[in-house]
């Protein structure tokens, strides 16, 4: 149990290490940067959730599933559904010149990234400091 505790910590400080990230990116006007790192920090926060749950997760990189496995332990994780949505689709886009411009996203799409991954790392915070 006492690795299990010190495996969702490491999770969850580095959700909240990379909305630090973020709000770099953010400052500096990169803003495909700020959307990755915001859906990274989303990514690990509801990795942290599983862990501390369930001890485990899955292998995966989209954060609709990973909302769904978290939904089906606490029903209040359904209200991110759509924000999260948003953001799951930047682990693609933001990365690869190849597939999308770089420059098609903006400053309103990165702090928004920002707003929706900081309530998500929040959320999960609050959870697992409530239930410990």
């Amino acid at each position: 149990m006492k690795n299990r505790h010190k495996e969702y910590i490491l999770w969850l400080n580095k959700a909240k290490d990379d909305l630090k990230w973020t709000e770099a990116n953010i400052r500096e006007k990169i803003y495909y940067g700020a959307c990755f790192s915001a859906q990274q920090s989303a990514e690990k926060a509801l990795k942290a959730y599983l862990v501390f749950k369930k001890g485990r997760f899955g292998k995966i990189h989209d954060l609709v599933s990973l909302l769904g496995h978290c939904s089906r332990i606490n029903k209040n994780f359904t209200l991110f559904k759509k924000k999260v949505a948003k953001i799951s689709r930047y682990y693609i886009q933001s990365r690869y010149p190849d597939i999308g411009d770089l420059d098609m996203f903006t400053e309103k799409e990165a702090s928004e990234a920002f707003e929706i991954a900081e309530e998500v790392v929040s959320f999960i915070g609050d959870q697992i400091v409530d239930n410990t």
